[in-house]
């Protein structure tokens, strides 16, 4: 090794231990808020605290997380504040709900409710999973295949009109010819919970498989619900024998519309950080979000605890977000009327 080729190699160890130690001299005795688009209690906030326990060990100086809930409008309110409002200084982000990235593109809240975001402009860490959503039903409904809804009124609850669980009972009337009726206005994933208990609805549908699994995991062993769809890119493979959604549809329009309005899928539990945030904590916290989904001992938790890991980049999250905004004007078009709910029933209880 010539001395040209020695120096090269020292300075760029140096370079890397002045970066590792600007990261720790940064971190060092700060706390990261982590803001998570959802109601306390439901898939995407469990999700967030055990990231919260293990990603703080990822980052050079082991910055504190505190996890605080900011629900409203399937995480529009969050989103809208992490963009605008929240520090850009690699101290605040934020858990939101896949479907929101993609509300510019569908306006589906409506006047009085915009998106005051870019979801290209927004600085990604990364994505935890690749979801598969899933429509369970009641075991004791008459419901025991997809071919049984037809033709009947089934009712699944929702917190909001542009949460999965009110998307994908209408993406479902609109490309399979069901008759499900969205019930709103549950306070989260747990409130919808409750409800199917008590029989107020029949169904849960877009509800994340790996939050099910997680979350009452003991109602498959007990037989207490049954998963009619799912929805994804592949049949998962503990659920080989349930139909996805594409195979149910008639036409290849239908298809790309459920394939657009499927994409959420893909960037299943998105974290973000506000636009502008120095690229030295960004490559901070891509790392150390990268480094956790790797690591032994979080994976091992996740098992145990039924938290299923199937993680993106930054990277591959912005290229399903600019492949959906690519779509042909007629498959938004159909898809934007799918998304915005003109009948909104409210649960009242």
């Amino acid at each position: 090794m010539n001395k040209i080729t020695v120096s090269c190699a020292v300075l760029a160890a140096a370079l890397v231990s002045a970066q590792s130690l600007d990261a720790k001299e940064f971190y060092q005795g700060k706390t990261i808020n982590l803001v998570v688009g959802s109601s306390a209690g439901g898939g995407y906030d469990g999700y967030a605290r055990f990231l919260a326990r293990h990603w703080p060990g990822k980052i050079p100086g082991t910055p504190k997380f505190i996890v605080r809930n900011m629900p409203g409008a399937g995480s529009l309110k969050s989103t809208n504040y992490i963009y605008n409002i929240a520090r850009k200084d690699g101290t605040e982000i934020a858990a939101i709900q896949n479907g929101i990235v993609f509300e510019p593109l569908f306006k589906a809240l409506g006047k009085g409710k915009e998106a005051k975001f870019d979801p290209t402009k927004l600085s990604w860490i990364g994505a935890v999973t690749r979801e598969t959503a899933v429509m369970v039903v009641w075991h004791k409904t008459p419901f025991k295949a997809f071919k049984d809804l037809k033709g009947q009124r089934v009712l699944t609850g929702a917190s909001g009109v542009t949460t999965s669980y009110a998307v994908f009972p209408r993406l479902m009337n609109a490309t399979m010819g069901t008759n499900i009726r969205v019930i709103t206005g549950y306070r989260g994933t747990s409130g919808i919970v409750l409800a199917l208990e008590r029989g107020e609805i029949h169904a849960m549908t877009g509800w994340g498989y790996g939050s099910l699994t997680s979350r009452k995991g003991q109602w498959l062993k007990d037989k207490k619900v049954r998963i009619l769809v799912q929805f994804g890119k592949r049949r998962h493979p503990e659920m080989p024998n349930v139909p996805l959604g594409s195979e149910l549809t008639t036409t290849k329009v239908n298809r790309d519309v459920l394939e657009l309005i499927s994409a959420r899928q893909e960037i299943g539990r998105p974290y973000v950080a506000p636009p502008n945030v120095p690229a030295a904590q960004m490559k901070t916290l891509r790392a150390g979000f990268q480094g956790m989904m790797k690591d032994a001992t979080f994976l091992k938790e996740a098992k145990r605890l039924r938290i299923e890991i199937d993680s993106s980049t930054a990277a591959r999250c912005l290229r399903v977000i600019n492949q959906a905004f690519a779509s042909p004007p007629e498959v938004v078009a159909k898809a934007r009327k799918i998304m915005v709910s003109k009948k909104k029933r409210k649960n009242k209880k």
